[in-house]
């Protein structure tokens, strides 16, 4: 067996031949000496190497980065924002109006986000390019908070450098379904939190009580309490660490600090709940409208498998990810109280780079568990959104750039070989078969174009930094305009011009969008919705949990009565919640002269609530109706979206 040393890098490979070595220096360019030797005879050189890689060049990283970002950014502001969005803005705008959370906004989520919301309509309005910036802000020190941690887990500078690349690459360029949403800015007090308790463990220093680290992981339950999944990972492991060194009452006295801290934060916010009015209402949507809701979350088997499909090609990094981090907790022996060097890990060294002290494989375990905390919640208790496997990348990038992966580069070179291929089969149709025959059709990675590779999207650039979020703008940039819960804005604008000009203009409660991309014109038009509920098709699809005892009524009956009885006097629809064709309403097919409805609407669909009422104006997708006040509303639902093929054999009631 022939091994290997690399003199000047400290590093050491058991292989049967010498691979390039240049590719472990810790530093770029820096010159070494590589020595063979056998076990059974005398060392002898093999080679020298001064030469550069790009993917072991700090440099190289943080130039792709401050270039994705240079071109990234003005884009990512100019970009549209997601109904949810919408969802926290009007709640915000409910409370600071003197409204009562829950009560006048339905909502299913802990306040948390909405008061985040509140605070910053107070300093910049609705303004959508600031709440962008603010987004943006919240991850780089999300990810600036990761960086810190990964260098001291072993991480160089060339693996942060190509972390916060991959990072610049990936977030202002995915959709806005992933952007300004709870699990994102969740993990900023998270890992500041976990950051402040791998202070605890591994400083040699007295440091202060946990109070303030049980605070922040309060602060991020109030946005989300599925984060007590990673919370109690990490003190888990936390507290084998301090038991090697500490007597038992002294690790749970820093229990203790760590539960008030976080029981000042939940107090706090239920203070708040009483003082407004909302603790009954929030309540009520707690104990009585989100169980069912979180039933339905599709399988855990299927929810593990979303982890690397998700944000393609981005997940395939959970592969190396999640072995990783498990056998961080294996070599920090986790399972043993007592302090010594970390335990072996059999691998082969360009995989799995070995902690060097008992230090430094306690602080990979804690960010291990926080990562392995994350993705159990994620799986178990979310539904698969986009949003919700963000900070799941992020924490997956730090643990794989610990052992000095400059993964980021990988990307990179997948997105420009693609890129140039797909722009050549665009160019020469002639030759587009052939390149089309290259994808592999596989769920977990994406044979499309970079946005950076789109001349389409590059050349918005000037005009973003002109125009920001300009209606023309978003339509262009959004990457879910033209499904049912993405906004078409020059066509909602169009509707919005329109109904400023109805007489008598439309007063609080006039108003009443009933499909998730309709939801901008509240704030366009500075009004109040025609009731509480926002999302019908979410609050309409949740099912309920058994039979209903005698006289209760149903979800779907309470929020149908809540529309017939409120003060709507205009409606406003998207006809793309009833077909799973993105096109169909643009289709001249679609359409016959004297139907101000397109015939593909069965008929039965259209004797039903808001269809039924008479159409005074049509955008694009979009339809306004005017209340008819003199017959009833039928039946008011929103048809469950897998059944869409289905509308024409619904029954009356269906």
């Amino acid at each position: 067996m022939l091994y290997a040393t690399c003199i000047g890098c400290n590093d050491f490979v058991g292989i049967p031949a010498i691979v390039s070595l240049a590719n472990r220096s810790r530093l770029p360019g820096r010159a070494f000496h590589c020595i063979s030797f056998d076990v059974n005879g005398p060392p002898h050189t093999l080679a020298s190497n001064t030469g550069f890689r790009l993917w072991r060049s700090a440099t190289s990283g943080w130039v792709v980065a401050g270039a994705a970002l240079l071109s990234g950014v003005p884009l990512f502001l100019a970009m549209p924002p997601w109904c949810d969005v919408t969802l926290y803005q009007m709640a915000a705008r409910n409370v600071l109006n003197g409204g009562v959370h829950y009560r006048d906004i339905f909502d299913t989520n802990l306040p948390g986000f909405v008061w985040a919301m509140t605070a910053f309509k107070a300093v910049f309005g609705w303004n959508y390019e600031a709440l962008r910036a603010v987004d943006m802000c919240v991850i780089g020190v999300s990810v600036a908070v990761l960086c810190g941690w990964v260098r001291r887990c072993g991480g160089t500078a060339q693996s942060v450098a190509w972390l916060v690349a991959s990072v610049s690459l990936f977030y202002p360029f995915t959709s806005e379904f992933s952007h300004i949403q709870r699990d994102p800015w969740m993990l900023l007090p998270a890992a500041v939190a976990a950051r402040l308790r791998l202070k605890r463990v591994v400083s040699e220093q007295p440091t202060p009580p946990a109070l303030l680290e049980g605070f922040l992981w309060g602060v991020a339950v109030w946005l989300k309490p599925h984060v007590i999944f990673p919370a109690f990972a990490v003190w888990a492991v936390s507290a084998v660490f301090l038991g090697r060194r500490e007597p038992r009452r002294k690790v749970v006295g820093d229990l203790a600090m760590l539960v008030t801290g976080g029981l000042i934060a939940g107090a706090s916010g239920v203070v708040w709940l009483v003082a407004s009015g909302a603790w009954p209402h929030f309540l009520d949507v707690f104990l009585n409208w989100n169980p069912a809701y979180l039933s339905d979350s599709g399988s855990v088997s299927g929810r593990f498998g979303i982890v690397f499909t998700c944000q393609r090609p981005w997940g395939l990094v959970q592969y190396a990810a999640i072995p990783l981090a498990i056998l961080a907790l294996w070599e920090a022996r986790v399972w043993s109280r007592t302090p010594g060097d970390p335990a072996k890990v059999p691998r082969p060294e360009w995989w799995y780079l070995p902690a060097d002290s008992e230090r430094v494989a306690s602080t990979r375990a804690l960010l291990a568990a926080l990562y392995l905390g994350w993705l159990a919640q994620a799986v178990l208790l979310q539904k698969a959104f986009d949003y919700v496997h963000v900070p799941l990348l992020f924490l997956g990038f730090a643990v794989v750039a610990t052992h000095r992966w400059c993964f980021g580069f990988a990307y990179l070179a997948w997105f420009v070989v693609v890129g140039v291929l797909v722009n050549v089969a665009e160019t020469y149709p002639a030759v587009a078969p052939a390149i089309r025959d290259l994808d592999p059709a596989n769920p977990r990675v994406q044979f499309e174009k970079h946005p950076l590779a789109d001349m389409n999207i590059v050349k918005l650039w000037p005009r973003a930094w002109r125009e920001g979020g300009s209606p023309e703008l978003r339509d262009k940039l959004g990457q879910y305009t033209d499904i049912h819960c993405g906004t078409q804005w020059r066509e909602l604008n169009a509707v919005a011009d329109f109904l400023r000009k109805v007489e008598p203009g439309i007063g609080p409660g006039e108003l009443n969008c009933w499909h998730d991309s309709t939801h901008p014109l509240y704030l366009m038009l500075d009004v109040d919705p025609a009731t509480r509920y926002m999302h019908y098709g979410t609050v309409f699809g949740i099912k309920e949990p058994g039979t209903l005892p005698p006289g209760e009524r149903s979800k779907r009956e309470q929020i149908a009565d809540a529309v017939r009885t409120s003060r709507q006097k205009y409606v406003v629809s998207d006809l793309l919640r009833t077909n799973w064709d993105r096109t169909a309403p643009y289709q001249p097919r679609s359409w016959r002269d004297g139907d101000p409805l397109p015939v593909w609407l069965p008929e039965n669909e259209r004797q039903k609530f808001p269809w039924n009422q008479p159409v005074v104006f049509r955008s694009g997708r979009y339809v306004v109706h005017k209340i008819d006040t003199t017959k009833p509303l039928g039946t008011i639902r929103v048809p469950d979206w897998d059944n869409l093929d289905q509308l024409a054999t619904f029954g009356p009631n269906e």
